[in-house]
């Protein structure tokens, strides 16, 4: 998102109208002058979090700072450190920021630009109409090329051939043939959008894809849903796949779904899946980051009715539910930890990639967070039956 357009909404809005929407209140027994101070108090009316904001006056040059000596910044920093306590959703932080951006100002032009192929195109509805679709398995080498890149081999991408295609959209400026994922309703065979994939690590949802109510949903129960045993979710197509390679020895395919909601993840999303698939366990497969794990808290929130607040700060997140209270480090943080500290009943079960790596893709591809002095058993495993295919041992 450009310069221009931060300025214009931090004319509109300043850190202490973030700060409101987020449940702080203005301290008036601290002083009003050229700082006023806002804080954040528990179920219990303990205060958790104090932020001090310059200039009151004046929005667009509102600054704040926490009391507890952690950073701040302007109105954006403070959405950003919060960005799933609005109730948005998105593919990424860009495109969340810009549906608060436009949920606080009323103002769509917000939305109306991505840093993307698609960035002069205002929301819309999907239009199958606009693509070229391919079967992926007439042109398997080309869909290979795509997968190699990112060590999924082909007995996994034969594996995944239903649920992928091969698109071209005909009214983008550049015709280029990218790998899709199509977006469904859980039983229905409507393609209501696409999570594309294309070089350059090119990664998007196309324009005026349901992702309300819509996923890309890879069901091999043959359409009897009751049947379903499990059902993983994930943030990528890719990462799905990824996974089934990786664990493949482990699943019964006949009785699994696989699911990538493509980043974030809405309510109605979790409740049209969980509603069709009645019988199933529900797998957290997201990202071993703070987003990945903070999805699953909200998805098990959503299935147990009971609303936990997450508010984040530097190093810390808070989540509130009614009148408990629950502070954890970053680093702390997991799904059954909050679970168990807010009495949380248990609907999700947890899979995530190995602690060392983000998510499973990049287990495949060998791509920890940081150098690890070993390889993945995943990949000396892989190394082992590579030298057995060769002969070599």
């Amino acid at each position: 998102m450009m310069f221009e357009e931060y300025k214009a909404f931090k004319e509109k809005v300043g850190v202490d109208d973030v700060a409101a929407y987020l449940g702080y209140k203005l301290d008036r027994k601290a002083g009003v002058g050229k700082y006023v101070e806002y804080n954040i108090r528990d179920g219990r009316g303990r205060k958790i979090d104090s932020i001090v904001i310059s200039h009151p006056g004046d929005k667009s040059s509102q600054t704040y700072f926490h009391r507890n000596g952690a950073s701040g910044g302007d109105a954006i920093s403070l959405i950003k450190a919060n960005i799933n306590s609005f109730g948005v959703t998105g593919s990424s932080e860009a495109e969340m920021l810009a549906a608060v951006m436009s949920k606080l100002t009323s103002d769509d032009t917000f939305i109306t630009k991505a840093e993307d192929r698609y960035r002069d195109m205002k929301p819309q509805t999907f239009d199958i109409g606009r693509f070229q679709m391919e079967n992926a398995a007439e042109h398997f080498e080309a869909v290979m090329s795509f997968f190699r890149a990112r060590s999924i081999d082909e007995e996994t991408v034969r594996t995944f051939l239903p649920f992928i295609m091969r698109v071209t959209d005909t009214e983008a400026q550049y015709k280029y043939k990218d790998l899709a994922f199509p977006y469904t309703k859980p039983g229905s065979e409507k393609i209501e959008g696409f999570e594309l994939r294309g070089y350059n690590n090119f990664r998007q949802k196309a324009p005026g894809t349901n992702s309300s109510s819509a996923a890309w949903i890879a069901d091999f129960t043959k359409e009897q849903p009751d049947s379903a045993k499990n059902v993983y979710f994930f943030e990528s197509g890719y990462d799905a796949m990824a996974f089934y390679q990786v664990n493949k020895s482990r699943l019964i395919l006949e009785t699994s779904v696989f699911v990538s909601t493509g980043g974030t993840f809405s309510s109605q999303q979790i409740k049209g899946i969980t509603d069709y698939y009645p019988q199933a366990r529900y797998w957290d497969c997201f990202d071993n980051d703070i987003p990945g794990i903070l999805y699953g808290v909200r998805m098990e929130s959503q299935l147990s009715g009971q609303f936990v607040n997450i508010i984040t700060t530097d190093d810390t997140i808070i989540f509130q539910k009614g009148a408990d209270e629950l502070r954890l480090k970053k680093e702390e943080v997991t799904l059954p930890k909050v679970r168990e500290k807010l009495g949380l009943e248990r609907h999700i079960y947890v899979w995530k990639a190995p602690k060392a790596f983000k998510d499973w893709n990049d287990v495949t591809m060998n791509k920890p967070m940081k150098d690890l002095p070993i390889k993945s058993k995943y990949q000396r495993n892989e190394n082992l039956r590579e030298k057995r295919r060769k002969g070599t041992l």
